[in-house]
């Protein structure tokens, strides 16, 4: 019983962080709530241990493994090109940083801790991101997945 009643205090505070409440325009905030995927972060690189990631050109091999733990690891709750427990995901590398990226990956439980857009996502997703229990390796070949899924269009990967 004290653990719901928590939950809900909890989740009371991040909705009125999220809610921008000055007297706004109703279309204005619900323009704002449909953006909330695409806001920057208050910390472009998110928080955790990943400070910076060098890019270069996609890597075919990286992303072939990338893909094969995103199919076993977050396709329960991502698709691509929908919304499903969690955000889509095709364009993420568009909205967010590599390291924001992997910091999310690696370390969910500080970014749900720290970062405002985590916050926000939590209150539209109402569902923590677990842990997946995967090392930095293989968080940068799925980082490598979704720069490659980024370039193509919906019909060109199956993985919906």
């Amino acid at each position: 019983m004290k653990t719901g009643i928590l939950t809900t205090i909890v989740l009371a505070f991040i909705s009125i962080g999220c809610n921008n409440d000055n007297n706004q325009k109703n279309s204005e905030t619900a323009k704002q709530n449909e953006s909330t995927q695409q806001t920057v972060p208050s910390n472009p690189k998110g928080y955790g241990r990943i400070t910076e990631v060098k890019l270069g050109p996609i890597d075919p091999k990286m992303a072939h493994e990338g893909n094969e733990i995103f199919e076993t690891k977050c396709m329960a709750c991502h698709k691509l090109d929908e919304r499903y427990v969690g955000p889509a995901l095709r364009k993420v590398t568009e909205r967010r940083t590599p390291e924001w990226i992997m910091n999310m990956i690696l370390d969910s439980e500080t970014m749900v801790e720290k970062d405002d857009t985590v916050k926000c996502l939590l209150q539209v997703y109402m569902l923590k991101m677990p842990n997946q229990h995967v090392d930095e390796k293989d968080a940068r070949n799925v980082l490598e997945h979704l720069r490659t899924v980024a370039t193509q269009s919906p019909e060109k990967n199956p993985s919906k």
